[in-house]
């Protein structure tokens, strides 16, 4: 698989048109990085190509523009986020591969394998600050019912950075409580449901308070390559799938 470029929507489209290659486009870097480090062995298509879209709009864009490159064999995969609540689309239900869960990294998160992972003592205070980002998370989801608007690109240590909610932090986001329901399911859920960059962040901040070699980019290595995860198979299986249907 090829590292990529960091093209342009019309780029893209221009080289889908021309290209032979079997390729997989994929919302952005950090699936890229995926894709190339961990799933090529498990995808197994010969010269297969990867390309990221900067995120899931210009990658949706591209699906709506499918017409202009008919004849190349292209496979789209992106994340549910919000549509992991709310349903995704019909137009795209069918013809995109989603993750499972909210991410690519949900999909990737092995949680009981992982929590193995966190000190005994911690695995308390691990869960207690899950509990505290589903009731941010499930603002953010309830917000984006209402409103369509979410801020959900914020990094743990703005949010719980003493593993409860930031009083300045609610301040500044006009927090107000989510409705129980939608708390619990993500807190239910929490491995499917809570944005998953969040879920490794809280993991690495455990595992990193006492002398360890995990580091994010560890995980990931294990959730997607090493550990056995019904969910990546699935969805490295419906990748393939998506080729086998141009036979």
């Amino acid at each position: 698989m090829s590292k990529g470029k960091y093209l342009s929507e019309d780029e893209i489209v221009a080289l889908l048109r021309d290209t032979s290659l079997p390729t997989i486009l994929v919302e952005g870097s950090d699936d890229l990085s995926v894709y190339n480090r961990y799933l090529e062995s498990k995808i197994n298509i010969e010269d297969v190509d990867v390309l990221p879209c900067q995120g899931r709009p210009t990658l949706l864009n591209i699906f709506q523009r499918r017409e202009e490159f008919k004849n190349a064999q292209v496979v789209f995969v992106a994340d549910k986020d919000m549509w992991f609540f709310f349903g995704i689309p019909k137009e795209y239900k069918s013809q995109i591969v989603f993750t499972d869960g909210y991410s690519l990294e949900n999909d990737i998160y092995v949680e009981q394998s992982f929590k193995r992972l966190l000190d005994k003592d911690d695995v308390k205070k691990f869960e207690n600050l899950i509990k505290e980002l589903s009731i941010w998370f499930a603002f953010e989801v309830n917000r984006y019912q209402e409103t369509s608007y979410s801020k959900c690109d914020v990094n743990i240590n703005r949010i719980c950075p003493d593993d409860t909610l930031c009083p300045n932090f609610k301040q500044k986001i006009n927090f107000v409580d989510p409705p129980h329901e939608l708390v619990d399911r993500i807190h239910r859920e929490y491995a499917r449901a809570l944005r998953g960059k969040n879920l490794f962040e809280a993991l690495v901040r455990f595992l990193t308070r006492r002398t360890s070699n995990y580091s994010r980019a560890n995980l990931l290595e294990l959730g997607s390559k090493v550990l056995d995860n019904p969910r990546i198979e699935i969805l490295v299986n419906k990748i393939v799938g998506k080729f086998q249907e141009y036979r």
